[in-house]
């Protein structure tokens, strides 16, 4: 299989204020794309930070996923553990994805109920994929 099996899409540009824009730093004015291992790590970030069933008037019923339901819920282990679980499943209904075989969600004792989320992906094309990013669920 193909790095084309990854995709390409509009590169987004994710902001520190926690807003998400398309690239538009392009010599030609456009905006940019991203592909293969880069697009799966694009779409996964995303895939993370949208609320399951936000894009169900879309006919997205099932894209997203339940991290939204442990804001200002205590980071304790049993939560932890629980916000891993929901990453996991997030992560295994994007097709591109075959298997995550390491994830690790740990609480950021710097900045009171953020997360840091890092997993290692195996791609239905058999490349490795990283990836990592902060959730705020304070």
């Amino acid at each position: 299989m193909t790095a084309d099996a990854l995709k390409t899409d509009l590169r987004l540009a994710f902001k520190d204020t926690g807003e998400v824009d398309l690239d538009w730093s392009t010599d030609a004015g456009g905006a940019k794309t991203v592909s293969g291992k880069d697009n799966l790590i694009q779409a996964l970030t995303l895939r993370l930070m949208i609320y399951r069933g936000h894009l169900e008037p879309l006919g997205h019923t099932r894209y997203g996923s339940k991290v939204a339901e442990l804001i200002g819920e205590p980071l304790d282990r049993q939560n932890l553990e629980l916000l891993r679980r929901y990453v996991r499943q997030a992560l295994k209904e994007d097709p591109r994805v075959e298997d995550v075989t390491e994830l690790t969600v740990t609480a950021r004792p710097d900045l009171p109920g953020a997360v840091d989320v890092r997993a290692h992906i195996l791609a239905v094309t058999g490349d490795a994929v990283e990836l990592g990013l902060a959730l705020d669920l304070g």
